[in-house]
């Protein structure tokens, strides 16, 4: 298994774990588009409540009809406010329109991504977006009759607010700065084989996420104390093939690992057990021991 950044904005996170991560920034034209797929779909299920809205009030508002209209305008306000935080706290951090693009919100200085941020960064969505959008369409609405002075500051100030994604490295927003939060590209995983190659030892080895995922924090820890501790001790070889075999039989690797080739073997799965947690980390996922038994 290998990750790869695709993009080259990198942004370097530590986990409360202590794990640095190397993050790819999401461009502003991947979160413009994912945004647009968004507001299609808000569009849509805007429609069909004002539908719903027209086949229950056709015929004038009567009692029941006017528990129906403000059940409806509770469901409008619903899904204008509450869309893109309901998809980034039960998604972890991801809409449809992100899902769609490879892209996700974390919390910027690493750790989960809280609900008290995604609502935070939600709730200045207003001021960035639907506010501007008002100015554009309806400024007499917002300005009135105010001086030419204070419509200009008043431009400048929402405009600074739209563009403050092409401000800065980390291409955050407004609500990003607010809540500590930034939108990252997924990373890109390419499995090879549903078992690895057979290629000679000591070149690359490729193992499945299958594979991975039967080992945790835990026994990645326990795995590199192994190796740091008698990787060099001829003397401790006998150890380091019980180490071998036991993961050899955990993962169902069908290759025969020779002597020679027990440290570079254990040194691959290390590297690749460590950026698969790295990468379910980054995604909001935590494993911190394997599904049962014992490296050693």
């Amino acid at each position: 298994m290998r990750v790869a950044l695709v993009k080259k904005r990198i942004h370097t996170i530590t986990t409360p774990e202590g794990l640095p991560l190397s993050v790819a920034v999401a461009e502003p034209g991947s979160r413009a588009i994912a945004f647009m797929v968004d507001s299609f779909l808000m569009l849509i299920g805007l429609i069909l409540v004002g539908v719903c809205y027209d086949l229950c009030t056709g015929d004038g508002l009567s009692s029941a009809s006017v528990t129906v209209d403000i059940a409806l305008r509770l469901v409008v306000f619903v899904i204008i406010n509450g869309y893109f935080a309901f998809f980034e706290i039960y998604w972890r951090g991801a809409t449809p329109g992100k899902r769609m693009l490879g892209l996700r919100v974390i919390a910027r200085h690493g750790g989960p991504l809280t609900t008290r941020a995604v609502f935070a960064r939600n709730l200045m969505r207003w001021l960035e977006f639907y506010l501007p959008l008002r100015i554009l369409f309806f400024p007499q609405s917002f300005f009135g009759h105010s001086p030419g002075w204070a419509v200009f500051l008043g431009s400048v100030w929402v405009l600074i607010f739209v563009c403050m994604p092409l401000l800065n490295r980390d291409r955050a927003r407004c609500g990003d700065l607010v809540a500590g939060t930034m939108v990252v590209e997924k990373p890109v995983t390419r499995l090879l084989s549903d078992l690895a190659k057979k290629t000679p030892m000591g070149s690359e080895i490729y193992f499945t996420e299958k594979q991975l995922d039967m080992y945790g924090i835990q026994e990645l820890q326990v795995l590199e104390d192994v190796l740091r501790r008698h990787a060099r001790k001829k003397e401790r070889r006998p150890l380091l093939r019980v180490v071998c075999d036991k993961i050899t039989n955990k993962i169902a690797w069908k290759e025969a690992v020779p002597d020679e080739e027990i440290v570079p073997f254990l040194k691959a799965f290390y590297r690749a057990q460590r950026a698969r947690l790295e990468q379910r980390l980054l995604m909001g996922e935590r494993r911190e021991k394997k599904r049962r038994g014992t490296l050693r």
